[in-house]
């Protein structure tokens, strides 16, 4: 079961879809944050296709466009990191808010650059208790000091702005990214993560997944990284969405079940 949800940050509508298990009940749920010039469906579909199993699994799942993006209002050019943090915990709110979620089991889902507002979220909302990685910058404050990019910041302060795929990127979103280290900012939670990448991610690559898992892994809480033979940055094959997916929601079910209270 689908339906459409809208909420606001300031003056300005987020759109977003909320996907929830035929049964009834409390339901454990999850909030999905796209990539960069992403939106809520995302690549062939694969935000769809990993909220449907979910709620299929009796889990549910908000996917949503940040500000500026897919649907929502705003202009992508103020797009930032930390804005999208904000982004993420009105809709973290949406779901606690939520009567028919189970406000102790609220989990996060983050693609690439998703995948840096997940990590920060993570370690800012206690509400969280398991979150899931998928091809995520590891290290924001490079991605525009590397080849392609390196030359970003000096043509947006020349222009104004960046075109970036029919995106207007602005100077903010450049000066905002140091300012983020989820890989520090996880590694200071105690919440279990999963790390999925793509063994053959030229968007962001692989050794991402080794910066998470090594610093993750140094924890006492769970943390596990998955790495699908062969695919790309977002699995862009049946074969390989369904190994990530599948394993997500495993990884979902068993951090999210139910405990019994002690008596």
């Amino acid at each position: 079961m689908q339906e459409p949800v809208v909420f606001k940050v300031g003056e300005e509508r987020l759109f977003g879809m909320l996907h929830l298990p035929e049964s009834g009940g409390s339901f454990p749920a999850v909030l999905f944050c796209h990539g960069f010039t992403g939106h809520k469906i995302e690549a062939h579909a694969l935000f769809v296709k990993a909220a449907r199993a979910l709620s299929k699994a009796g889990m549910a799942a908000l996917r949503f466009d940040f500000r500026g993006s897919g649907e929502s209002e705003g202009e992508f050019r103020d797009m930032t990191v930390t804005r999208e943090i904000v982004d993420a915990s009105a809709g973290l709110d949406v779901l606690d808010g939520d009567a028919r979620m189970d406000s102790d089991r609220l989990a996060v889902l983050g693609l690439s650059l998703g995948g840096v507002v997940a990590s920060c979220l993570a370690a800012k909302d206690s509400r969280l208790r398991s979150v899931a990685l998928w091809s995520a910058v590891a290290r924001p404050a490079a991605l525009c000091q590397e080849p392609p990019r390196q030359a970003w910041g000096q043509l947006i302060r020349r222009h104004g702005h960046l075109d970036v795929g029919a995106h207007a990127v602005g100077e903010a979103f450049i000066e905002d990214l140091p300012k983020h280290d989820p890989v520090k900012a996880l590694a200071r939670t105690d919440v279990p993560v999963l790390v999925v990448h793509g063994e053959a991610d030229t968007s962001v690559p692989v050794s991402a997944a080794d910066l998470y898992f090594g610093a993750l892994s140094e924890r006492p809480a769970p943390a596990e990284k998955y790495i699908v033979p062969d695919a790309d940055h977002t699995f862009t094959s049946l074969k390989w969405e369904a190994m990530a997916i599948e394993k997500t929601v495993d990884w979902f079910r068993r951090t999210l079940r139910e405990t019994t209270p002690e008596t």
